[in-house]
C-alpha cells in the first residue's frame, strides 16, 4: 500500500514527456495551488456570504453583491489584458497575488459593528478584481508552458489541487465557525500568511516562450501586426464561431450566476442551517465533486474541440438546476445537496473549458485578447444575473417606476434550468455544424 501511494504521488507530480524546465514550473505551481487558494476559499462568495448573513445579518441584496463580485469583477479583464500585454507574465501574477493576500488579511481586522460588513464587501470586490487579472495572465502561462495535446490534463491536475485546498479550508472553517463564530478572523489571517509560501514558489516559475510572446504582443517581433489593439467587439465581429460560442456560454453562465444568492439566502436564512451545513451545500459539495470529475473531463477536452466538449457537459447544468428547483420547492436539504452534487460534475468540466476554451479559436498573438473578451462577457452577466436572481426570488416593493412584486421563490431555479436548456441546445447545434464541416473537408 505504501509503494502504491508513493508511486501514485510520483505519477501526479511528474509530467509525461515534458522538458525539465516545464517539470520544475509545474511542481512550483503545485506548491502555489496548495497555499494561495486558501485566500480564494475564504473570499469565495459562498463562504463570505454565509459569514455576512449569520454574523452581520446583512440584507439579501448585499448577498447578491457578494456573490456577484467574482463575476462582475471580470468586467476588468479586458483592462487587465491590455496591462498584461507586453509584460512579463510571472512577475505580473506575483504582484497580483501579493495584493490578494493583503486584502484577505484585511478582513481579519474588520470591526464587529454593522459597518464592518461593508469593509468585507469592499475587500471581496477588490480581491475579485485582482483575481480577474490573475486568471487572464495565468491562462497565458498555461498556454505557453503546456502543449495543446496535454494542456487540459496538466491544468486539470493543478485545478484538482486547487479544489482540494479550497475544500479543506472551507470544511475546517465551517467546523471552526460552528464552535466559535469569531474565529473567522483567525481563518482569514492564517490563509493570508500561508499564501506567501505559494507566491514565492510561483515567482520562480520559468515560461520558455514568454520573451517571444512579449515581443509578439509589443509589436517588435517580425510577424507582429497591428492586431494587438483588437477590441472585444472586433473579436466577436471578426470571429462568428467564437461569438456564437460566447452567446451560448452567456446563457449558461447567467443561469448559474442568478442562483447563488437565492441559494445562500434559502439555506442559511430561511432554512436556518448551521455554518457547516450551509457551507457544505453552497461550497463544499460542488468543489469536492468537481475535483473528482476533473480528470475525466480533462482527458475528454484534450481530445476534442471545446464546442464538442460543451455539448456533452452542459446537460449537467440543466439537471442540477431542475433538482435544486425541487429541493427549493420542498425545503429539502437532501435534494439541494443532490443538485449541488450534479452541479459539481458540470463545474469540473466547466472550469477547464472556461480557462482553456478560447485557445481553440484564437491565434497565439491574440490569446490575451480572446481571453479578455471571454472574461469581460462573464463580467457583464455577473453584474446583472445575481441581482436578477435575488429579485425574482424575493420580489420587491417601493421601487420607483415598478409595481410591487412578491417574487416567484423556487421558480427562479426553474427559469435557470430553461436558460441552461437553451444553451445546451445551442452547443449541440454547433457540434453538429462542426462535425459536418469536418466531413466535408475530408471529402
Amino acid at each position: 500500500m505504501s509503494f502504491f501511494k508513493t508511486s501514485l504521488l510520483k505519477d501526479f507530480i511528474e509530467l509525461p514527456q515534458q522538458q525539465e524546465v516545464t517539470q520544475k514550473s509545474y511542481r512550483r505551481e503545485l506548491v502555489t495551488e496548495l497555499t494561495v487558494p486558501m485566500s480564494f476559499a475564504v473570499m469565495e462568495g459562498g463562504f463570505v456570504g454565509v459569514v455576512a448573513d449569520k454574523l452581520y445579518q446583512v440584507e439579501p441584496w448585499v448577498l447578491a453583491i457578494i456573490t456577484a463580485a467574482p463575476m462582475f469583477s471580470n468586467l476588468s479583464s479586458f483592462v487587465w489584458a491590455k496591462i498584461i500585454r507586453g509584460r512579463d507574465k510571472v512577475s505580473t501574477i506575483v504582484t497580483i497575488q501579493y495584493l490578494i493576500l493583503l486584502f484577505t488579511g484585511l478582513v481579519a481586522l474588520t470591526p464587529s459593528e454593522e459597518w464592518g460588513a461593508w469593509i468585507i464587501v469592499a475587500a471581496v470586490i477588490v480581491v475579485r478584481l485582482l483575481m480577474a487579472g490573475q486568471i487572464t495572465a495565468r491562462s497565458m502561462v498555461w498556454s505557453l508552458n503546456y502543449g495543446r495535446s496535454v494542456r487540459a490534463r496538466i491544468t486539470g491536475r493543478l485545478m484538482l489541487v486547487h479544489s482540494f485546498t479550497m475544500v479543506m479550508v472551507v470544511s475546517l472553517g465551517g467546523l471552526s465557525l460552528d464552535a466559535n463564530p469569531d474565529s473567522f478572523r483567525y481563518i482569514f489571517c492564517i490563509a493570508a500568511i500561508l499564501g506567501v509560501i505559494g507566491v514565492r514558489a510561483f515567482s520562480k516559475i520559468t515560461v520558455p516562450g514568454d520573451l517571444a510572446q512579449i515581443e509578439l504582443e509589443s509589436g517588435s517581433a517580425p510577424d507582429a501586426s497591428d492586431n494587438d489593439t483588437t477590441s472585444m467587439w472586433q473579436v466577436l465581429k471578426q470571429d462568428p464561431a467564437f461569438a456564437r460560442y460566447q452567446r451560448y456560454q452567456f446563457l449558461a453562465g447567467t443561469s448559474n450566476m442568478m442562483l447563488e444568492a437565492p441559494l445562500i439566502y434559502l439555506v442559511s436564512n430561511q432554512l436556518a442551517a448551521s455554518y457547516s451545513v450551509s457551507l457544505g451545500i453552497t461550497v463544499i459539495i460542488p468543489f469536492v465533486v468537481s475535483m473528482c470529475a476533473l480528470p475525466l473531463w480533462a482527458n475528454y477536452l484534450d481530445k476534442h474541440h471545446v464546442t464538442l466538449f460543451r455539448a456533452r457537459q452542459s446537460i449537467f447544468w440543466v439537471g442540477s438546476q431542475l433538482i435544486m428547483w425541487l429541493g427549493a420547492l420542498n425545503g429539502s436539504f437532501i435534494l439541494l445537496a443532490l443538485g449541488r452534487l450534479v452541479l459539481g460534475i458540470a463545474r469540473g468540466g466547466g472550469s477547464l473549458a472556461w480557462n482553456l476554451g478560447h485557445n481553440d479559436f484564437s491565434s497565439q498573438k491574440l490569446l490575451a485578447t480572446y481571453m479578455g473578451a471571454h472574461v469581460t462577457l462573464t463580467g457583464i452577466r455577473g453584474a446583472t444575473a445575481p441581482f436578477i436572481g435575488i429579485a425574482l426570488y424575493l420580489g420587491w416593493s417601493d421601487v420607483p417606476l415598478l409595481a410591487d412584486f412578491d417574487g416567484i421563490g423556487a421558480g427562479v431555479f426553474l427559469i435557470a434550468a430553461c436558460l441552461s436548456g437553451l444553451s445546451w441546445r445551442g452547443y449541440n447545434r454547433m457540434r453538429a455544424d462542426l462535425e459536418r464541416q469536418d466531413e466535408e473537408s475530408k471529402n
